[in-house]
């Protein structure tokens, strides 16, 4: 039952469709809700009788034969894995909203220990030396070792929330206090390790599966057997990131713009899923712009593909044409590389029309000549009897060539695939991805990257901000005007006001006065951070006031006045200057092509920093 569970939360081969549903509203924070279509009959027989077994196991209480029929027949199901970095509590719920029962995680760190053990006896004891004398055929006759595995296996599983410094601690009490029959236990645990450690090639494997037992919680949910289709939804935590280092937030404070903000979404769904759905919402005010999506559903093919172009190119470079045999697998090897070469370019190529782009001219080039000479000379290939070996024969593919091709399905990232939200702009969007039908399962999972591009939509747009900055760099020149009785104010002599006091007031009242029209919303929203240069110029002018009136209150006159008061009224300007040009440079980049792969964009630096990128809950270890 434990392996039968973890099969099915590793291949969720009964699970129609995932979709993820992201909420963005503050600078740094999101939710995210999961719902999950799953389909009873889509489980294997083997999956289906662990889940009837272990209903009857749990059911410990004899039932009358009224009570059978009038009972909703359950059966228990795993539904997903959480990390278990994650401490709050999940409740899983229908489509009518009710709260479903699930197992406690002592219940199921119980079945996955059982579970490991047999599987870890399996593999054990198919190995040769396991029919001879040996520390493995021991390993499994003696008591005491496998009571120590078993005890191991759950109390890895079932005391993994105990403090590292408590275990620490009683490892080492438990080697300086002397203990009964010690010389026994510790020949015991030197037999296990011995094993562990002299087949770990071989067991590698199931390391990771323990790794992953280890590492996340099984949600299992009891769910109406009369019903196929089920659709279930639960709250899962997404984490921001880690920040950025010191000097890399300085860069961004320079260079940020209050016209977009970025963010990223990172997560792993398991390789077989169908279908996966992200939708994206924002607090309102705030339009999605665009919206992509970016797996590498292909990148195992990808890496198969170049490690085959590298082998062949080798093979090309040291191939003498007069071995017949040689030249004949040869051919047909190279055949069924460019092959693959070919519909794997077809597949980007598709990729980019669905998404409305063209593929750069320049990029991947070797690969296209490749496939370019494999579908001129598809039709020599399809007729052995005219030409015996017609790409071998083709000056063209030469081991080069075949190398170049490699480098760049590795360089320019081929094997993930993108995908973009073409609706317009709203607070709400969506992106999904689909397997195709005829693309084979390959690894244990699809990594996702999301890319968001938002902004704002309220129509308060800088132009206010920038009316407010010149609005105060003017009242600094009047009054500096006026001191002076010039209307060239700056670098003469100024003497200081007869009255510092109303000059002051006038400095400091008109400029707080029209701060407080402006419209600048809270700083932790996204809202506040899509306006963040607007604020900084906004408080850089009400800044210019506050020092222009500070000199004047302190007395200073002559030259030294009219600089600081010149330099109060050029910093709004220039600072106005600024966001106007960082706002017109930012609009010429084309949001879809934020986070395309590099076949997709080339060019270097295209890529937008990203303003805050979330991953979900195990994203380091799933």
């Amino acid at each position: 039952m434990g392996l039968a569970f973890l099969d099915m939360v590793l291949r969720q081969n009964h699970i129609r469709r995932l979709t993820e549903r992201l909420s963005f509203v503050e600078h740094g924070v999101a939710s995210r809700t999961t719902e999950v279509d799953v389909r009873l009959s889509l489980l294997d027989p083997a999956q289906r009788e662990a889940c009837h077994l272990f209903q009857r196991l749990s059911s410990r209480s004899a039932r009358s034969p009224e009570q059978e029929r009038t009972a909703t027949p359950t059966i228990w199901v795993p539904v997903t894995r959480i990390s278990r970095l994650s401490v709050a509590p999940i409740d899983v719920v229908d489509a009518a909203g009710s709260k479903l029962p699930r197992l406690t995680q002592y219940e199921t760190s119980r079945l996955l220990a059982s579970g490991l053990y047999r599987l870890l006896k399996g593999i054990l004891s198919g190995l040769p030396e396991s029919r001879r004398p040996s520390n493995v055929s021991r390993l499994f006759r003696e008591e005491q070792a496998r009571w120590l595995i078993q005890a191991a296996l759950i109390a890895l599983l079932t005391e993994r929330s105990r403090p590292l410094s408590d275990i620490e601690r009683h490892e080492r009490e438990s080697h300086a206090a002397p203990q009964a029959g010690g010389a026994a236990g510790r020949d015991c645990r030197d037999l296990v390790l011995s094993v562990l450690r002299e087949y770990e090639p071989q067991l590698e494997p199931y390391a990771n599966l323990l790794d992953v037992a280890l590492n996340d919680y099984l949600l299992v949910a009891a769910l109406d057997l009369t019903k196929d289709d089920h659709l279930l939804s639960y709250d899962a935590p997404v984490h921001l990131r880690e920040q950025r280092p010191l000097s890399d937030a300085l860069r961004t404070w320079f260079r940020s713009t209050s016209a977009r903000y970025h963010v990223q979404y990172l997560a792993r769904i398991p390789a077989n899923l169908r279908s996966y759905h992200v939708v994206a919402e924002t607090e309102p005010g705030v339009h999605i712009e665009g919206m992509s999506l970016v797996t590498d559903s292909d990148g195992a093919k990808a890496k198969e593909l170049a490690a085959d172009l590298r082998v062949l190119g080798s093979r090309r470079r040291s191939h003498k044409p007069g071995r017949q045999t040689e030249t004949r697998l040869l051919e047909l090897e190279l055949q069924a590389a460019l092959g693959g070469l070919s519909e794997l370019l077809r597949t980007r190529q598709w990729d980019a029309g669905q998404a409305g782009l063209d593929m750069p001219a320049d990029a991947l080039g070797g690969s296209r000549r490749l496939a370019a000479l494999y579908l001129s000379a598809e039709q020599l290939v399809n007729k052995q009897d005219r030409v015996e070996a017609p790409l071998l024969s083709d000056p063209s593919i030469t081991a080069e060539s075949l190398e170049q091709a490699a480098d760049e399905i590795e360089d320019q990232e081929v094997g993930s695939d993108f995908s973009v939200e073409n609706d317009p702009a709203s607070s709400r969007a969506h992106a999904y991805w689909r397997h195709g039908s005829t693309r084979p399962f390959r690894g244990d999972h699809t990594s996702v990257k999301c890319t968001l591009t938002l902004r704002d939509a309220t129509g308060g747009r800088p132009g206010s901000v920038i009316a407010y900055a010149v609005g105060v760099a003017a009242t600094i020149y009047l009054i500096s005007a006026v001191l002076s009785q010039n209307p060239w104010p700056y670098g003469g002599v100024t003497d200081g006001p007869a009255n510092a006091d109303a000059v002051v007031a006038v400095l400091l009242l008109v400029p707080g006065f029209l701060y407080t029209r402006l419209e600048l919303p809270l700083r932790h929203t996204i809202l506040g951070h899509l306006r963040r240069l607007s604020r900084r110029l906004a408080q850089l002018s009400i800044g210019s006031a506050v020092a222009a009136s500070a000199v004047i209150a302190a007395g200073l006159q002559g030259r030294a006045l009219g600089w600081i008061l010149g330099l109060a009224t050029a910093l709004p300007l220039l600072a106005a200057a600024l966001l106007h040009w960082r706002l017109a440079k930012q609009r010429d980049l084309a949001p879809a092509r934020i986070s395309a792969p590099k076949w997709l964009q080339p060019e270097a630096g295209i890529e937008a920093p990203m303003d805050a990128v979330y991953q979900s809950s195990g994203w380091h270890h799933e």
